[in-house]
């Protein structure tokens, strides 16, 4: 288990002090895929890089496993992060070392015997897809299949988390979401703990199971990906999850929100207009399979709203959809 307490840290230079983050709280449990989301310059990327000490904090804790990692020696903050490791956007391979090389330099480092490290590094390079690339060298490889020598190479000293910081930023859409598959396979066959850092919420919501959103600094919403995509209570969550999706309507405007929580099963729409003899457009829609199940939700305009909004409220409660008022003003 990682526990974050109170977390701050603020980079000083000559002239000023920038607070990179500011009482940063979250617990991210064993085997969970924790995404942390944020605009650029939010912060993401220092918590990241706090989270194995690459960047000391200013104030706080970083726990894992109950150990401090702020007050043990440099001894056993070496052997921690063994059990921490971490891939990249820009891969950071050596160019003059093959594939099977690369992978091998984590045991080097760490000591495990040539043949041992040589048996293992041509294990996880076929677990990672690569088993046919052992003798091929970075420039000869794709930006996937170099992120995935990456990952191999980061499994090499048997990590318990699995650090991301915007792993698939400089990948193509399918090239991203193999990386994804990739790594949720990882997580279930090695109970692997994975913090991805992104800006992008469609790679969040693709493999995470829970999220949390930093703005100017601070955690200003976290929890279930599934609650935090039906109900983002923050401005910076709204933002990133309608943001290029939805329109801000005219001022006061007065829409219904529908939320699917991977339950419903009836065609909801079809019988709203049938059964309530309702007049509603779609404003938006969206959905989402997180963990097999489907959650969605779906923005409605009412053409006479005062005249049919207790009408489809007490529907929908009969019905089991959870619904809410909202109107332009909370909409991105």
């Amino acid at each position: 288990m990682i526990e974050i307490k109170k977390l701050g840290k603020t980079f000083d230079d000559a002239t000023s002090k920038t607070v990179a983050l500011k009482n940063i709280n979250l617990t991210i449990e064993d085997g969970d895929i924790y995404g942390i989301i944020g605009l650029s310059g939010a912060g993401k990327s220092t918590l990241v890089r706090c989270i194995n000490l690459l960047e000391k904090p200013t104030t706080g804790e970083i726990l894992i496993d109950g150990e401090d990692l702020c007050k043990v020696s440099k001894d056993r903050l070496r052997e921690i992060r063994k059990k921490v490791a971490m891939i990249f956007q820009s891969f950071n391979l050596l160019q003059q070392r093959s594939v099977l090389k690369n992978v091998e330099l984590a045991g080097e480092i760490n000591n495990i015997p040539p043949e041992e490290r040589k048996e293992k590094a041509i294990k996880l390079l076929k677990t990672v897809g690569l088993g046919e690339k052992l003798d091929s060298y970075p420039a000869q490889l794709s930006g996937g299949q170099q992120q995935r020598v990456a990952i191999a190479r980061a499994l090499m000293n048997d990590p318990k988390v699995l650090l991301c910081d915007e792993a698939t930023s400089a990948l193509d859409p399918e090239t991203t979401r193999s990386i994804l598959e990739l790594l949720k396979k990882l997580n279930k066959s090695l109970n692997l703990t994975i913090v991805i850092i992104s800006h992008q919420m469609s790679v969040i919501e693709e493999v995470c199971n829970k999220v949390a959103i930093i703005d100017k600094s601070q955690i200003v919403e976290n929890g279930n990906l599934q609650d935090v995509f039906l109900k983002p209570q923050s401005e910076a969550a709204k933002k990133i999850i309608y943001s290029g999706r939805v329109s801000t309507g005219v001022k006061g405007e007065k829409f219904v929100k529908l939320m699917f929580d991977g339950e419903i099963q009836q065609p909801i729409i079809t019988n709203i207009i049938q059964e309530c003899n309702i007049l509603l457009s779609i404003y938006y829609a969206e959905s989402k399979v997180i963990a097999g199940k489907t959650y969605g939700q779906i923005i409605f305009r009412l053409p006479y709203y005062e005249e049919d909004i207790d009408k489809l409220k007490s529907y929908l409660a009969k019905n089991g959809v959870a619904c809410e008022e909202v109107d332009s003003d909370d909409l991105y």
